[in-house]
């Protein structure tokens, strides 16, 4: 995706997604997923605005301004987000890539158009820097600011890249973020214009997708960086692979950035004028019903605006679901090989919902073992219908899939959880292929409705939550052992070195 920039849906690539590309959203709480428009240096228009409002009223989702200068609109169902993107589209609005690891925004202060202190036109160059960039997948998300004096209101400084305007042109600054671990950004050249800009932020975007680990972001990444040759470390080595050329390899870095550029597309305009692409969003692949997200979850009112409620805490009624009885549920029930589709129905390597009377189930075509499995869809922790979305793989030859809200992880062919000894499991059904159809061994509808039917599993609004129990934990590290990290990286630079110099002297 960083280097080719084909389209990762097709040609069964969404296998190797994870559920936010797949998607093309990022899933929320309850299931539901966001919709990210692309704002451009935080510039839109009164139309823009007014259709982002009909659409959030229209489709019921909740509004929020973030922090990078977009409005998110939370709430949608997956199967909606084609139609959501085609009305958005229609006055001009792109994807905000808000879900991959690519550039998501580049902020700007006003600058020059408005502000009295304002040196350059912050806005524009932003919406260059910006449009340039939208597309281009990373090792990690990146981000990046503009800002129009030293003021610094964009805060550039905190950012992957990142521009502050002089009365000469740009300060260019690499390799800062905020997050878990803020990093301050390395001063790279100084009062340089917009194109030297453009022309250094090719080459070192590009060398970062060809040498950051995966996950990586620019910070970590820069840190890692050998030292330059007169011991200016990390920075002095990118001026002299940037700009002096050092390795030889500025004009590939060129040629390759402008590839990436030269074949930009919308991905949500791809999928709104494609069928094919259109149907991968389908609720149910086997049926045009749709279940409503409030039949699966109850939305509450919040500041005039609708949300879905708090999951009960951990162990209260409405989580850790288990079936009625240990042993096999449906032992002694009378089952029939039921169709859910065709097998050109069901994209390969990934999980697919499909609906049997009022239950949802997920059907996974694992084609790199060969074998098909379902399971129930609903994922016992939260009792979420998510588990159609999550990732699958295997561990240690045990084909399983991980929920994508809390990444429990459960095994296809016996449900039972792999990631904790005594914990959660989920049920699973036969599955069998014949010429094009794909079958699965089930009891009647009456049975399984009384055991995974939606409506019975919908979860409430409870009095005795946990928010910060259910978040997915953000690994912590202290000032120390960041420090001890740099400390160390830093002896394997200079023993590096050394061992190069053919005379042991570093200067």
């Amino acid at each position: 995706a960083s280097l080719v920039n084909d389209m990762i849906l097709t040609d069964g690539r969404d296998g190797l997604q994870d559920t936010n590309d797949r998607s093309l959203a990022n899933m929320q709480r309850g299931g539901s997923y966001s919709v990210v428009p692309r704002v451009p240096g935080g510039e839109i228009t009164p139309a823009q605005l007014i259709a982002l409002g009909v659409t959030a009223e229209k489709y019921g989702l909740y509004s929020k301004i973030t922090g990078a200068q977009r409005v998110d609109l939370f709430g949608a169902a997956k199967h909606q987000l084609p139609d959501i993107w085609e009305d958005l589209g229609k006055v001009g609005f792109e994807s905000g890539h808000a879900y991959g690891k690519a550039l998501r925004t580049v902020k700007s202060c006003v600058g020059s158009t408005w502000c009295r202190y304002g040196v350059q036109d912050s806005v524009s160059f932003a919406v260059r820097v910006e449009n340039r960039y939208k597309g281009v997948r990373s090792p990690h998300k990146m981000k990046s600011g503009v800002s129009g004096c030293v003021r610094e209101c964009a805060e550039a400084q905190g950012k992957d890249f990142g521009m502050i305007a002089t009365e000469n042109g740009y300060n260019l600054f690499l390799g800062g973020n905020g997050a878990v671990n803020p990093v301050h950004a390395t001063l790279f050249a100084t009062d340089i214009d917009e194109d030297t800009v453009i022309k250094y932020l090719d080459r070192y975007i590009m060398y970062y997708i060809l040498t950051a680990e995966r996950l990586e972001r620019t910070a970590p990444w820069q840190a890692k960086l050998p030292s330059g040759k007169n011991g200016g470390g990390p920075i002095e080595h990118l001026r002299e692979v940037i700009i002096e050329d050092s390795l030889g390899i500025c004009d590939e870095l060129d040629r390759r950035m402008a590839h990436l550029v030269d074949t930009y597309r919308d991905e949500w305009a791809d999928v709104v004028a494609d069928p094919a692409k259109r149907a991968k969003f389908k609720q149910f692949v086997n049926t045009d019903e749709i279940v409503p997200r409030e039949d699966m979850i109850e939305f509450v009112n919040m500041r005039g605006q609708r949300r879905p409620a708090h999951w009960p805490k951990d162990g209260q009624p409405q989580t850790n679901w288990k079936a009625p009885s240990e042993e096999d549920i449906f032992a002694r029930s009378e089952k029939s090989w039921v169709s859910v589709g065709r097998v050109s129905d069901f994209s390969p390597n990934v999980g697919s919902p499909v609906l049997y009377g009022n239950t949802q189930l997920a059907v996974f075509n694992n084609q790199r073992r060969g074998e098909w499995y379902c399971t129930q869809n609903m994922c016992p922790h939260k009792q979420a219908f998510v588990l159609s979305q999550g990732i699958i793989g295997d561990t240690a030859g045990q084909p399983k899939v991980a929920c994508p809200l809390h990444k429990k992880q459960f095994g296809l062919r016996d449900g039972k959880q792999l990631d904790a000894e005594n914990g959660l499991q989920i049920l699973t059904f036969p599955v069998k292929i014949e010429g094009e159809e794909v079958l699965v061994e089930l009891p009647s509808v009456e049975e399984i409705d009384g055991v995974l039917g939606t409506a019975g599993l919908r979860v409430l609004k409870s009095d005795c939550i946990d928010i910060a129990e259910d978040a997915l934990k953000v690994p912590f590290r202290s000032k120390q052992e960041r420090l001890k990290d740099i400390l160390e990286e830093g002896e394997k630079i200079i023993s590096a070195q050394l061992s190069r110099n053919a005379t042991g002297s570093l200067l």
